[in-house]
């Protein structure tokens, strides 16, 4: 079944009802379960900031619904100050001239709104310089306007100030026209037999040229009109000087049909009558591009600023896992390092005890000598040993905190200068909490750095104390032993020292070694642990912009479906998919039966038209890849409209193969 005017007004309204439920759903993103205090309040930010240019989409629409209107066609008139739009509108309406200015009132001030068969004309206040004052009433104006005319006096051309301020004003939601109301009272045509001379034509085309230059597709074509006369011709006046500009027509033309007929008026009013004929689908559209001016500036905001956040975490993501690789590299190299000092100290700890035995032997020291001497061997290593060690740790520590504050730095470049503070997405507040964060991984790596060495050093020390007390020991049973049987040679006792000195060293090596294996483990787990920490926060905010993304996607395709409903209200035939995009002035149709023309119906600068999705996709020099298709073309307009189709046809079919589309890298 066609949908008529009625019916697509109902489906518009839902649709949009929708779109604002969704919108909606966008502000409770951050209400999911998360147990982590902190990242719930980063993900609340996060939140607030997005609200904020919601409720900007929302009330501009909530605006629209409320003014938006579907049954009756509205025409303004629009443009500079005392061009002549209220003395056209007195000639259009036969009216007595109480809307043309008289010297004392310079311009109009307020919206005037007049029938005029089954249109209704508005009258918005002038453009030039004061408009500022009445800037509400121009905009109430412009937004229940479906097709707009601009009028130009032939005293001054437009500036392009002058209609850049009215693209601004427009935004692209209606159709316009340009009219230039020539200048010239009744006896000024005495002798000067037309309206259209050359001087108007130099006029025109630059007028035309200009206005198309501006406002693309939405500029239909310029009319010359004389208003003044087009007045005298039809009004009935009722103020003295109009009435003596009434009677010198007169004078001039044989009569006031032939005054009508030469003042150009019949041009607007056939345009109006054949602009009114059409008026239900000049509603629909025009009401529909307002919403898509809308909904479009949101999605591009929202867009903007998560497409900035989403690389800035992907950037820090690649950078964490890179500081975990520099940490786990830092760490295994001092592992080799300090393992490296620990058995060359030892090793000449194990020297120094052989020497200090040999010589006891050799000299024949009493007990009291040979444990002084072994006590100051052992203090002489525990100091270098010491020394040695921190000096490796310190190393160590001051390259895993050189790395993690780069990190830390990372996360302010990535944030700072990815121009996510200037869109809707204010991260200041977040980015003070991952930087807390980092300041408390900072704390847990020094603490841990400063603690090891002791850990270290203190296990060295016990087993040392050992050795000594057990080579004290063995030198006494060897005293014993070589003084009690002087026929045994020196040769073996220092062979019996040096076997035993031998393993108890090897003996503690071997344990310093595990306990060190240990530390260092200790120390790796627990920094990539808190740097893992960060990581997880990037991971959960993600999962936020996943949640965007169907929420994104989700609107396309109700802009989609209204965009369907909208192509058969004026083609009046049903179309399989169809795709606008405002902005760029540009649209996709697939279906049977689309007209050689739908480019101009729909105002816009490009349309691609197609029978079937499936000849869409043949037509794409593309590849497959991973069931993504591998666009070759840059073309932005070409990549949407790819992606909104394909996410149409997932929507429809569960089961469609193709997931989605990407760009061929370079």
């Amino acid at each position: 079944m066609i949908a008529t005017e009625v019916s697509y007004s109902e489906i518009f309204t839902k649709e949009v009802s929708k779109t604002l439920q969704t919108l909606e759903e966008f502000k409770i993103l951050a209400k999911s379960e998360i147990n982590n205090k902190q990242l719930k309040e980063m993900l609340f930010a996060i939140n607030q900031d997005v609200s904020t240019g919601i409720d900007k989409i929302q009330e501009n629409l909530v605006y629209l619904m409320q003014y938006v209107d579907w049954n009756r066609f509205n025409l303004s008139f629009f443009g500079e100050t005392n061009a002549g739009k209220s003395t056209l509108l007195e000639a259009l309406l036969r009216g007595n001239g109480e809307l043309i200015g008289d010297g004392r009132k310079d311009f109009t001030q307020t919206l005037g709104a007049k029938k005029y068969g089954d249109v209704t004309l508005l009258d918005l206040p002038g453009i030039e310089g004061n408009e500022e004052k009445y800037i509400s009433e121009i905009k109430r104006g412009i937004e229940k306007s479906h097709v707009v005319f601009f009028v130009i006096g032939t005293n001054k051309e437009p500036e392009e100030e002058t209609l850049q301020k009215i693209r601004s004003y427009l935004k692209d939601q209606a159709k316009v026209y340009s009219i230039i109301n020539v200048r010239g009272k009744p006896s000024t045509y005495k002798y000067k037999k037309e309206i259209y001379d050359a001087n108007i034509q130099k006029i025109e085309a630059r007028t035309i040229e200009k206005f198309k230059r501006i406002l693309g597709n939405h500029y239909v074509d310029n009319l010359v009109v004389n208003a003044h006369l087009s007045f005298l011709a039809l009004g009935n006046p009722n103020r003295e000087d109009l009435i003596n500009d009434q009677q010198k027509l007169l004078k001039v033309f044989s009569s006031k049909r032939d005054a009508y007929s030469f003042s150009n008026l019949l041009l607007i009013e056939r345009t109006i009558h054949e602009l009114s004929v059409s008026s239900k689908e000049e509603i629909s559209l025009s009401n529909t591009y307002k919403f898509f001016g809308i909904l479009e500036e949101v999605i591009e905001r929202i867009l903007k600023g998560k497409n900035d956040f989403d690389a800035a975490i992907q950037a820090l993501k690649i950078h964490i896992s890179t500081t975990i690789v520099e940490i786990e590299r830092s760490i295994s190299k001092y592992r080799n390092e300090i393992i490296n000092l620990i058995d060359r100290k030892l090793e000449g700890f194990k020297s120094d005890l052989h020497k200090i035995v040999y010589e006891g032997i050799d000299q024949k020291s009493n007990e009291e000598n040979l444990k002084r001497r072994l006590t100051n061997a052992k203090k002489t290593f525990e100091k270098n040993i010491s020394s040695e060690l921190n000096d490796k740790l310190g190393n160590m520590r001051n390259e895993i905190t050189d790395a993690m504050k780069q990190l830390h730095n990372r996360i302010d470049l990535e944030f700072k200068f990815s121009g996510i503070d200037q869109s809707d997405f204010n991260i200041g507040d977040i980015l003070k909490k991952v930087e807390v964060n980092v300041k408390y991984v900072l704390g847990q790596i020094l603490d841990v750095g400063l603690s090891i060495g002791g850990v270290i050093i203190t296990f060295l020390a016990n087993p040392i104390l050992g050795i000594v007390s057990g080579v004290v020991s063995l030198a006494k049973k060897i005293w014993d032993w070589f003084f009690g049987d002087p026929n045994k040679r020196k040769r073996e006792a220092k062979n019996k020292a040096y076997n035993e000195i031998n393993t108890a060293v090897n003996k503690v090596k071997k344990e310093v070694h595990l306990k060190t294996e240990k530390e260092l483990k200790n120390l790796e787990s627990s920094i990539k642990k808190q740097v893992t920490g960060i990581k997880t926060i990037t991971n959960e905010i993600e999962k936020l912009s996943y949640e965007m993304d169907s929420k994104i996607t989700k609107l396309n395709h109700l802009k989609v479906k209204i965009s369907k409903a909208l192509v058969a209200t004026i083609l009046k035939e049903p179309v399989e998919f169809a795709f606008f995009d405002i902005g760029l002035q540009s649209g996709l149709l697939i279906g049977e039966n689309i007209p050689m023309n739908a480019a101009s119906v729909f105002r816009l600068k490009m349309l691609n038209k197609f029978s079937s999705s499936g000849k869409y996709f043949d037509s794409l020099e593309n590849d497959i890849e991973d069931n993504h298709i591998i666009l070759d073309s840059q073309d932005e307009f070409i990549f949407q409209r790819t992606s909104h189709l394909i996410n149409f046809l997932k929507m429809q079919d569960p089961y469609f193969p193709i997931k989605g589309v990407r760009r061929k890298k370079p």
